[in-house]
This record gives C-alpha cells, sequence and structure tokens, in this order.
C-alpha cells in the first residue's frame, strides 16, 4: 500500500506539476541534480539558457547553512528560557508572565527559521528574507538575473523579488481612505505584498496573513494544504513551546497518508486545496493552529530582531545624531524639491506641496504612505506598493 503511494505521488508530479527533465544552464555544478531534492524528483527547469544562474545551487545550499545556524540561535535561547524558567499564566485575563513577549519572539524566530515547514524541509519563511539582506533575497546572482527566489521544488520560482517584512506589522488592514484623492472617491491604503492581496481582514493584521501565503504558494514552500504547517508543528522540538503561547490542541487524527501528502509540492492535487483528509473538528483545530502561524511571524517580525527602529534616521529624531553635510542635504531634497516624502513618509512635513502637502508625513519614519502608485507601468493592474 505504501509503495503504492509512493507511485501514485510521484505520477502525479510528472502529469500535474509538469516536471521538466530539462538539463540545467550553466556550469557543470548547476547542471547536476539538486542535492536537496529526492534523488527520484527531477529539477524542475523550462527555463531558456542563462535564466539559472551557474552558481544557483551552491548559492541555496549557503543559505540553507546559514538557516540552519540561526535556527540553532533561537533554538539555544528556548532552551535558556526553559533553564531560567517558562513564563506561566498569571491575571484575568490570563497573560503568560514574567517573560511571555520573550517566549513568543523566540517562537517567531524558531518558525521563521523552520527548514520544515516545505515538502523537500529545505526552505524557511528566512530562506528568501535573510537578515543581512535587509531581510530580503539574499543570493547576489539571483538578484542581478532571474530575481524571483527558487522554493522548495528546485527550481520553480517566485513572481517577484522578495519583499522585506521590516516593519510591516504596522501596515494597516486593507482599506478604501477617501481623505486621499478624494476626488477620485478616495486610495486604497494598507494591506501587505506589492499589490496589497493579504488584506489582513480575517486576523485583522496584514502582516499576519502574509505569512499564511507563501507556506502554500507552489512556487515558495510549495506545502499543498495549510493543515501541513500543523502537522510538522506538532512533529517540531518547539512544540511545547508553541503550546505554552497559544494553548492550542494538537490532537488531530491525522490520516494515514499525511506524511506522503504534506512530502508532495502544491499543485499535484489539481483544485483540492485541502488534500490532507481531516474531519471538520480536527479541520478547525489546523486552522487555529495557522492563524497562530501567521500571528507568530508578525510578532516576530514587529520585535526589535527585524524592526528595531536604529537607523541613522531614527538616531537624527531623537536627536541622538547629527547628519552629515550630504546627509542634510539629501534630506532638504527629500522633503522638499524631490516631494520625496509625500508618499514616502519620513517623520517630517512635506515641504514642497506638489499633488499631495504631506500632512500625514508628520508620523514614525516608515517610509511608505500605506499606499499604492502606477510608477509608469501599464494602466491596466499596474499599481504596486509605495
Amino acid at each position: 500500500m505504501r509503495q503504492d503511494i509512493r507511485t501514485l505521488v510521484r505520477a502525479a508530479f510528472a502529469t500535474v506539476l509538469g516536471v521538466l527533465s530539462v538539463p540545467l544552464a550553466g556550469s557543470t555544478e548547476a547542471r547536476a541534480q539538486p542535492v536537496d531534492l529526492p534523488a527520484n524528483v527531477p529539477a524542475y527547469n523550462p527555463y531558456p539558457s542563462g535564466i539559472l544562474p551557474a552558481n544557483l545551487q551552491s548559492e541555496l545550499n549557503r543559505v540553507k547553512n546559514e538557516v540552519e545556524t540561526i535556527f540553532g540561535r533561537y533554538f539555544a535561547e528556548y532552551q535558556a528560557l526553559i533553564t531560567a524558567g517558562l513564563p506561566t499564566l498569571t491575571g484575568q485575563p490570563p497573560t503568560l508572565f514574567p517573560s511571555g513577549y520573550e517566549a513568543t519572539r523566540i517562537l517567531g524566530g524558531l518558525l521563521n527559521f523552520d527548514l520544515n515547514m516545505s515538502p523537500f524541509r529545505n526552505v524557511a519563511c528566512s530562506s528568501c528574507h535573510m537578515p543581512y539582506a535587509g531581510f530580503s533575497g539574499p543570493i547576489p546572482s539571483v538578484n542581478l538575473t532571474m530575481i524571483a527566489y527558487p522554493g522548495s521544488y528546485r527550481y520553480r520560482a517566485g513572481k517577484r523579488v522578495a519583499q522585506r517584512y521590516t516593519y510591516s506589522p504596522r501596515f494597516p488592514v486593507l482599506h478604501l481612505n477617501g481623505q486621499k484623492n478624494p476626488q477620485r472617491g478616495g486610495t486604497f491604503t494598507g494591506g501587505n505584498f506589492w499589490d496589497g492581496r493579504s488584506t489582513g481582514y480575517l486576523l485583522q493584521s496584514p502582516d499576519a496573513e502574509q505569512a499564511q501565503h507563501p507556506p502554500v504558494d507552489t512556487q515558495e514552500h510549495g506545502l499543498s494544504d495549510t493543515a501541513c504547517i500543523a502537522l510538522r508543528i506538532s512533529q517540531a522540538a518547539y512544540r511545547p513551546l508553541f503550546e505554552l503561547v497559544w494553548g492550542v490542541d494538537f490532537d488531530i487524527n491525522w490520516p494515514s497518508n499525511v506524511e506522503q501528502t504534506c512530502a508532495t509540492p502544491g499543485g499535484a492535487f489539481g483544485n483540492n486545496a485541502t488534500p490532507v483528509a481531516l474531519s471538520a473538528v480536527d479541520r478547525t483545530k489546523a486552522n487555529n493552529i495557522y492563524d497562530h502561524w501567521g500571528q507568530t511571524i508578525s510578532f516576530l517580525e514587529s520585535s526589535n530582531d527585524v524592526s528595531p527602529f536604529t537607523s541613522k534616521v531614527d538616531a537624527a529624531a531623537r536627536g541622538a545624531y547629527t547628519p552629515t553635510a550630504n546627509e542634510a542635504a539629501g534630506r532638504t531634497l527629500f522633503q522638499g524639491k524631490g516631494n520625496c516624502n509625500s508618499c514616502h513618509l519620513d517623520g517630517f512635513p512635506t515641504l514642497n506641496p506638489g499633488p499631495n502637502p504631506g500632512v500625514q508625513a508628520d508620523t514614525e519614519p516608515l517610509f511608505t504612505c500605506f499606499g499604492y502608485a502606477n510608477l509608469g507601468l501599464p494602466e491596466q493592474g499596474g499599481f504596486l506598493r509605495v
């Protein structure tokens, strides 16, 4: 029976995903079988010669090792928290005290850097959002060529360059702001992703909802079912921390083929978005865990680990740094003739009224108005986040 399941899985790869065994372009190294795919799974490569960088696989391996290293640091923090004493529920309503903040931040780091959250256990959220790259793509050769990053199923790539998620927890829920461009009925404001498709309507946090998209995007993590995240967390060494922070119920009656299903990239099950067969009760439990997955990663992104407000701009706003002459001239241009901070709000009023007086610039220096603009792209569908 198990052999039959494996045969069906391989058949699904070949027929539904359209797996191609085209030799990889570039160097001998790039033409080799990816080391982080099973031996019986051929690489996906329909690309013309020159699209995939010659050093792509070695760079993916490098990033993978770095992700594992940072995961190890968060796990060491978790162990230290256990040694010091885990927080306990205190008060009404009950909250984790005295180190609930640290517990949630550490859990967010563990989830964000866990390579197991993908079919082939080779991609984490952080694989495309590394700290030293401003929490965006960490491979120079990819940034200079294909732009979008390969997901778990090598070398199927994402849609766009990985958006940085620094300060993104501060994005509001997508809404029509009638105070902006009232002559046109308002301006869509908030949401997450370049195109705002993470609205935040359910969790009331576009950032938390954003974290729910990549795991089941066929070109990114590529899991076939959101329930696979619940399965992988239930198997993780840090599961007790997840249970402590969220009080969730992992008592789910998993079907016998769940491991095979979650090891098969999304797209292999046609239009079935929930190939893990669960009862209504168990599906609710898995959905609850998935919501908390998103909320935990958003919590990490709001912490000083990701969004510390420690730039020169922040220091100058606090009076702790004096800009150089060139920096001061740049700010004058940014706020004045350039009219940049009408949209890229920097915490100071716009000096040049232009089409937008920039009244809303008197806020945190996030360098965004949470809106969208057509920057010379086709009028239809050309609006991207500012």
